[in-house]
């Protein structure tokens, strides 16, 4: 997928985040974001019942305690007031740079206007009219 230059916006330097591996997270933290991110926590925020994913990653609770702790800290997990989590969107546009090509090409375009012959009523086909016309008796 190739996009045009963004005049103005630099994907690169404005959506990016650093790779994973330069992060330096432990077997548990990449088990707990995989667990958001696999119940959801990419596009919504979610509850993270923290005895499930120990139950589910195979981990301590203290452990996922911990876990969530660190991923908030580095700012790959957000937390609301309401204590619910989801997964920073920088973080999932660093695995998918097209995407975020895309994402930032769509916040810098030109919003889609309506013309004169958009704002129209609708034109009825000949076919539409001749039955609009016909009486059918109700049996």
């Amino acid at each position: 997928m190739t996009t045009m230059p963004v005049e103005g916006f630099n994907p690169e330097r404005d959506l990016t985040a650093p790779s994973l591996y330069s992060l330096n997270l432990s077997a548990a933290q990449h088990c707990t974001l995989a667990w958001v991110e696999d119940h959801g926590g990419l596009f919504d925020v979610i509850p993270v019942p923290v005895e499930t994913v120990a139950e589910d990653c195979g981990n301590s609770v203290s452990t996922v305690h911990e876990a969530l702790a660190r991923l908030e800290a580095l700012n790959l997990l957000v937390r609301t007031s309401a204590g619910l989590y989801r997964i920073n969107a920088r973080y999932y546009f660093t695995l998918h740079p097209e995407l975020r090509e895309m994402i930032a090409a769509a916040l810098t375009d030109p919003p889609v206007t309506p013309d004169d012959r958009a704002r129209a009523p609708r034109k009825i086909s000949n076919t539409d009219a001749r039955r609009r016309r016909t009486i059918r008796p109700v049996s």
